[in-house]
């Protein structure tokens, strides 16, 4: 069961158990500036009463309890008063002081119990997704005995479950702690340092606000949350167009010249016809002509081709405007409306038959465009969020970036094909050659499907904060779009977790989807557990965000959910989370550097092979034949050369700034990962030695030869884990006396680098089950060999010449 993350009230009733009465007064005045719900204000108050007196500061002590005895709750004021009679009785002249600078709790917006009326259908409700349950804090652990063992029936108190009302938008608010029992504190006034108050610490439990919407709005300014300029939206499509289009012609040339001169070659030798030497390379004039051929072939059936492989993965059927109408009355009308507005082709509407949620849009062409949702987000989501997802998706036909992004899917969709169709035979075939032979063209296709998805990873990231902006501007509603993206978050998680493994139809149509399924799998698993503010500041506040997510198909969740927040508020509107205005922290560049050094070393190699060219251009201008330096005038293999170099000593640089000393005693130990998620001025530069015990995930054999898809269930959340041998991912398809993806479903211990970038990670340094079996990663040995190779090979290339 998953551990629920100290609170500061948790953390001062704990010091107060241990007669750390200082750090008690510390925690619980914090909880008292900072809380606006009554029922932990009460707590705070009394656990605080106990601690002055622990410290013999009787009079902030009696200050206290006067304020509790002005209480609303008639049984909180009859402890104050059994207190304040104690202290009259012991203390008879106390030194009086200021009161205790407490917040008044007049605008909080609470109000006793009595007093509130049933809820109603606007107020918060518990997530409709099926979640795990907050453990419960068992007393051991609290080392709070239970009321009833520490006095009498009658002297029993009971304090009222106080409800939360809706707090006005420019509160700031945090999400709300649900009691699973209620809390009793004992009238039995403490006897000097033996006795203390027993407080029942509530499990934290995440609930829905609910937000409202907007009942009117207006347009939108243009540099809320980001610039909103169509321009650079459609530059970053041509700019994506080129650069899928480019290496996929690359390939499918290079693939028809080597097979049609083959093919010629064997022709010739049988002598099927003859030829002269002007005529020799003759059917090689076609290969541009089929090329183009191929590529306009593919372009002209995209969409029929991504309805085929979909139906791979799960079955794929139309969903009728009709049967829509019965999960999201709203998500149907808004259909019908927006396209009569926008004169659009109805979009073809289908459904997967899958739980988890998924939404996809594809075409070549307006009137080919489809969007697809899966049946778990139809059943996740409510009438008002499933209106805003496929407003979401309304935008990327409106702006015709689904057309690009539709091709490049598709690209990557074929080359993730064969991984799967060729991982599948290898994983049933019982002959180890065949075993062998498939895993290796599984890995390879696979290494293919990751380089072709690098074209759309800009247009993938570029268009979500326009379809996000438009969506909010057709529905009025971006509190609807939260709950969406972070139900969706869950879900992903909750899939992975159910099902041990990635699905491949989550992994391969992920730059589709609404989310991210790496960002998603994280925050997923944490929402449960902890509020997500406080991790999602990273997304919004880092100085360095931009550059660490040009490997990301999704823009950073919580810059999303920040714009949606300002959207919210520009409208008046409560908002669904409550994200402060805290200032950004400074950049060091140094850092950066550090960080990017691989690729600064780029630079720094062709700023070397440009120098080189200078000087020998020097020397063959002066004439100066006896120092023998003109031949690196004009000579490219220095370039070629020094760049290879140039990485190699940017590998070789951040080396142990990226993975410190090994024999560092005493690593973190089962660290909280929502608290190493929330610095915001983190990079993965800067690394955490860890320890952490959990469930390993992931494929199971020949499917997970890469190890791409390693995942550890801690009892705080998901965390993504990379492995490598010694050399490098191809390392991993040769034969091994054991494999991680032998450990799938199996606890382990895990020991590595941590590194918090815009997906956080685990770079294992080994892997050990409950019987001993130990697996050591070798990611820096690797490091080290890819730096020696490119500096050697480098140096060749020089040695060479041109």
């Amino acid at each position: 069961m998953a551990s629920v993350p100290e609170s500061p009230l948790e953390a001062g009733l704990t010091a107060l158990k241990q007669k750390d009465y200082l750090s008690a007064i510390a925690h619980l005045e914090t909880v008292c500036q900072n809380e606006l719900s009554e029922t932990i204000l009460i707590k705070a108050k009394m656990g605080l009463v106990a601690a002055y007196q622990g410290i013999n500061d009787v009079a902030k002590a009696i200050n206290l309890t006067r304020e509790l005895t002005e209480s609303s709750n008639s049984q909180v004021q009859a402890w104050a008063t059994t207190k304040l009679e104690y202290f009259s009785q012991n203390f008879p002249q106390p030194t009086t002081s200021k009161p205790t600078s407490i917040p008044p709790n007049t605008d909080s917006g609470f109000v006793p119990l009595e007093q509130l009326p049933p809820p109603t259908p606007r107020q918060r409700v518990p997530v409709n997704l099926p979640k795990q349950t907050p453990p419960s804090v068992p007393n051991q652990s609290t080392g709070f005995t239970p009321i009833e063992q520490s006095i009498e029936p009658t002297e029993k108190l009971e304090l009222p479950e106080i409800r939360e009302s809706v707090i006005p938008p420019n509160k700031q608010t945090k999400p709300p702690i649900q009691s699973t029992a209620k809390n009793k504190i004992s009238r039995t006034p403490p006897v000097s340092n033996n006795q203390q108050e027993e407080v029942k610490v509530a499990a934290y439990k995440p609930e829905w606000k609910q937000a409202a919407r907007a009942k009117k709005w207006q347009k939108l300014p243009v540099n809320l949350g980001f610039r909103f300029d169509l321009t650079q939206l459609w530059g970053v499509q041509v700019i994506s167009a080129i650069a899928i289009i480019i290496p996929l012609y690359w390939v499918i040339s290079n693939t028809a010249s080597f097979l049609i001169g083959k093919l010629h070659e064997i022709f010739l030798k049988l002598r099927f016809y003859y030829y002269d030497e002007n005529n020799y390379y003759g059917p090689l004039r076609y290969v541009t002509p089929i090329t183009v051929v191929i590529i306009a072939s593919l372009i002209i059936a995209t969409p029929w081709l991504i309805d085929r492989l979909l139906k791979l993965f799960s079955r794929l059927e139309p969903l009728p405007l009709a049967n829509l109408a019965e999960k999201s009355p709203e998500a149907s009308k808004l259909l019908q409306r927006i396209c009569r507005e926008k004169k659009l082709p109805t979009p073809k509407l289908l459904v997967l038959d899958d739980t988890t949620p998924v939404v996809l849009t594809y075409g070549n062409l307006r009137r080919t465009a489809r969007i697809i949702v899966s049946q778990g987000l139809l059943e996740q989501l409510s009438d008002d969020e499933i209106a805003a997802v496929y407003a979401t998706q309304l935008g990327h036909i409106i702006y015709w970036d689904f057309a690009i992004m539709s091709f490049g899917v598709l690209v990557t969709l074929l080359a993730y094909i064969v991984y799967y169709e060729f991982s599948q035979s290898a994983e049933d075939s019982q002959n180890g050659v065949a075993r062998f032979v498939g895993g290796a063209i599984a890995a390879l296709s696979y290494g293919l499907y990751w380089c072709f998805r690098w074209p759309i990873l800009w247009l993938s990231r570029a268009r979500t904060n326009f379809s996000d902006r438009l969506a909010c501007e057709i529905t009025g509603n971006p509190n609807g779009l939260t709950r969406a993206l972070l139900k969706t978050c869950i879900g992903i998680s909750q899939n992975i977790q159910k099902q041990r493994e990635t699905s491949y139809l989550l992994e391969s149509f992920s730059p589709f989807n609404i989310v991210g399924t790496q960002q998603a799998m994280t925050i997923g698993s944490l929402y449960p557990l902890t509020p997500l503010e406080p991790i999602l500041t990273w997304d919004y506040l880092n100085p360095y965000r931009r550059w660490l997510t040009i490997n990301n198909s999704h823009l950073l969740l919580g810059e999303r959910l920040r714009i949606l927040y300002l959207y919210a508020q520009y409208w008046k509107l409560e908002t669904e989370l409550n994200f402060t205005a805290e200032p950004a922290p400074k950049g060091k560049f140094s850092k950066l550097l550090l960080q990017g050094l691989p690729y600064f070393g780029i630079l720094l190699g062709l700023a070397l092979g440009v120098t080189l060219w200078f000087i020998g251009g020097t020397s063959h201008r002066l004439k100066l034949k006896q120092v023998l330096l003109d031949w690196m005038w004009g000579d490219w293999s220095l370039i070629y050369g020094c760049l290879l170099i140039g990485i190699s000593l940017g590998i070789l640089f951040r080396l142990n700034a990226i993975f410190p000393d090994r024999q560092t005693p005493s690593p973190q130990k089962d660290p909280n990962l929502p608290e190493i998620l929330a610095n915001p001025a983190t990079l993965p530069i800067d690394t955490q030695q860890i320890n952490w015990e959990g469930k390993l995930l992931g494929r199971y054999g020949v499917n997970n030869w890469l190890c791409q898809d390693l995942i550890l269930q801690t009892a705080t959340g998901l965390i993504k884990l990379h492995y490598f041998s010694w050399f490098g991912p191809l390392g991993n398809i040769f034969p091994q006396s054991s494999r991680p993806s032998e450990m799938i479903n199996r606890n382990v211990t895990v020991t590595g680098w941590f590194h918090r970038g815009a997906t956080p990670w685990l770079d294992v340094r080994t892997l050990r089950t409950q019987t001993g079996t130990t697996i050591n990663s070798s990611h820096p040995t690797w490091s080290f060999i890819l730096a020696l190779v490119a500096a050697l090979w480098g140096a060749y290339i020089i040695y060479q010449g041109g």
